[in-house]
């Protein structure tokens, strides 16, 4: 069945079609209105190296081997450190439907975390909370090797959380699912119910000795197997004799006719009798004739 045979199907059914498709615009349109959309808030958070050591006779880089490093390991550092499931655990138990993510830029060393929640003060709040386990793990992966205050690198961030969006990709997302489910259930049950229809049509129609639906052009064929009676044709006869011409059915199995409770002559073809040949002495006159 392809798309147009579909549609034709859905027309002829359009009880069934047009009353899910009323449904499954009331349930988009219910989906569209009720599912609010998340809130997002994207925060930047800059590492700042120190300006002056604070030991003149020493390397800065000594000071603090993450100068090393370089800014950009230590931000993916505090980034692995600030997913650490023990934090992902309790942040879940304070905003159970947030979620956030950390990127760190190219060219400079600035941890982009983005945080999205249902609610604004979720939202709020988990970006507060991840921006301030970012920065502490910044503090203590610089504190284990004993760096001085003056020699560590700061994080500081640099927004004041203005950055809030509302995309509506979840409410997109929702709605084109459930009206593809909805168009995919339409036909689906227009196909059943039809299939269900035709068979109990069909039901009927054997026990009440009908046959079913056909074609244009088929011929019909007699449940019993057997055929009406063709009436027999009243030929005139040749010779005047009508003892010579008789029914086919008289003459099978040996001659016996075959009766069976029904007239024979009323199934059966009747051949007309052919004219006798003349004798020979006529023959014999017409050829003394011709001499």
């Amino acid at each position: 069945m392809d798309f147009w045979d579909l549609t034709k199907l859905m027309i002829r059914r359009w009880y069934v079609s047009v009353t899910l498709l009323l449904v499954t615009i009331a349930a988009t349109g219910y989906a569209a209105t009720e599912i609010k959309p998340d809130y997002a808030i994207t925060s930047y958070v800059q590492l700042i190296p120190p300006t002056v050591a604070s030991d003149p006779n020493k390397v800065i880089s000594v000071q603090n081997p993450w100068l090393a490093l370089g800014l950009s390991s230590l931000s993916n550092a505090a980034t692995v450190a600030t997913q650490d499931q023990t934090f992902l655990d309790a942040l879940k138990k304070k905003d159970e439907s947030a979620s956030f993510e950390i990127t760190i830029s190219d060219k400079n060393p600035v941890a982009i975390i983005a945080v999205v929640a249902p609610t604004l003060e979720e939202a709020q709040s988990a970006t507060t909370e991840v921006t301030n386990h970012y920065e502490k793990s910044v503090v203590a992966l610089q504190t284990q090797y004993n760096v001085k205050k003056a020699d560590m690198i700061t994080a500081y961030r640099l927004d004041k959380g203005e950055n809030l969006k509302r995309p509506g990709g979840k409410v997109k997302r929702a709605v084109v699912v459930i009206f593809a489910i909805g168009i995919l259930l339409t036909g689906g049950l227009t196909i059943l119910v039809d299939t269900l229809l035709r068979r109990r049509k069909r039901r009927k129609g054997g026990d009440a000795g009908v046959s079913p639906e056909m074609p244009p052009g088929a011929a019909a064929i007699p449940l019993n197997g057997t055929f009406p009676s063709v009436p027999q044709m009243n030929r005139p006869n040749v010779n005047g004799d009508a003892d010579k011409t008789k029914p086919l059915g008289q003459y099978a199995r040996g001659g016996a006719p075959q009766q069976n409770g029904r007239d024979p002559g009323a199934e059966t073809i009747v051949i007309p009798s052919m004219p006798r040949a003349r004798q020979g002495g006529e023959r014999g006159n017409d050829r003394g004739r011709r001499t």
